[in-house]
């Protein structure tokens, strides 16, 4: 910034701790339960399979018919 802040001054004179290792430890494990991929409701399944196969079986039946 050009021009001195209070704020931002004060924010900068403040202690920089370190983490804690079981409390970074602790975020850790939390972000990765987070990342792992939860299991499908098989009606999704059978919905997004049934649609994608409902749109092939269109375009194919569309194909066919220009000839």
């Amino acid at each position: 910034m050009t021009h001195d802040d209070p704020v931002l001054a004060r924010l900068a004179a403040l202690p920089n701790p370190t983490p804690d290792p079981a409390r970074s430890e602790q975020v850790r494990q939390a972000a990765l339960a987070r990342l792992r991929p939860r299991r499908l409701h098989p009606a999704w399944v059978l919905l997004v399979a049934s649609s994608t196969f409902g749109y092939l079986g269109g375009a194919f039946y569309f194909a066919v018919r220009l000839f």
